[in-house]
């Protein structure tokens, strides 16, 4: 669950002077709880307009990965989401370097410090982390100690701001080179700093990738899950276009007790986007019918 993040409210109905048609509406009610990537969807189309596609397509929320990166504005971006009534869920506030090197943990703390300001500018709830590239010299037991430290040095500033960082564990098979793959040094990294605020971004194509068994292992680390994120396998592309069972999935993941929303951190797939929102209203309401 969200715990003292705050459920990120993604029903809104647009009205008034709002974007948003009937029809608009009615979309929304259909992919109320899915939050948009605006990386990975309409990629074709420069970085502010794919905000507005998404609302045009019925998404209440929206994710997104770098604020910084060159030509950037959150003050445009929070002023947009505001006009068009998007809820930014997340967006990436650490790619690193590693914490796996004790010397970049001050760095980390004062970014995580802008990190919580930004999110108070974007009226985001959370903020996801990784930076946990595999170091020559520093093995796996030292990597997830010295990187369970710097999320210990920083949970006080996030508990103070009432913002959550997640941290986001990859995988071994085509994200290389890194120490945090899969749940288990997860679980024990945020069961040790034991904080409300530190809590993992749940992807389930990593964990997939990783070491399968989705549906029990979302029941064993449901109390560390920030945020959850979705793909199918192969390929990463929307749920439905791949081997995983994500009707199945969807049920398990609610009766688990997560009530955030679910990112969609996946890539159209060649039939396209509208395509890709028919796939996901089809299985992620398929539960209500």
């Amino acid at each position: 669950m969200l715990g003292a993040m705050g459920a990120v409210t993604c029903s809104t109905i647009l009205s008034g002077n709002s974007v948003a048609s009937a029809g608009q509406a009615n979309a929304r009610q259909r992919l109320a709880g899915l939050a948009c990537n605006v990386e990975s969807w309409w990629t074709d189309r420069p970085f502010m307009e794919r905000f507005r596609l998404a609302a045009e397509h019925g998404f209440s929320a929206i994710e997104f990965w770098n604020p910084i990166a060159e030509g950037r504005d959150m003050a445009a971006v929070a002023s947009l989401c505001s006009e068009l009534n998007l809820d930014i869920v997340q967006f990436t506030g650490w790619f690193g370097p590693s914490l796996a090197d004790r010397e970049n943990h001050e760095a980390f703390a004062s970014t995580m410090q802008m990190a919580v300001e930004l999110a108070q500018q974007l009226d985001a709830p959370m903020f996801t982390v990784v930076g946990h590239e595999q170091l020559e010299g520093v093995g796996q037991a030292d990597s997830v100690r010295n990187l369970a430290a710097a999320l210990e040095r920083v949970a006080p500033i996030l508990e103070d701001a009432e913002k959550t960082l997640i941290l986001e564990p990859f995988n071994p098979v085509d994200h290389l080179g890194f120490f945090l793959n899969g749940s288990a040094d997860a679980l024990d990294i945020c069961r040790r700093v034991d904080s409300p605020n530190v809590k993992i971004n749940w992807d389930l194509y990593h964990m997939q990738l990783t070491e399968g068994n989705l549906v029990a292992n979302i029941r064993d680390g449901i109390d560390q899950i920030g945020y959850l994120q979705v793909a199918d396998v192969p390929g990463r592309n929307q749920p439905g276009s791949g081997e995983l069972n994500y009707e199945f999935i969807f049920k398990a993941v609610r009766e688990a007790g997560y009530a955030g929303p679910i990112g969609l951190e996946c890539w159209p797939d060649e039939s396209g986007e509208e395509q890709a929102i028919a796939d996901l209203v089809a299985l992620y309401n398929q539960e209500s019918r």
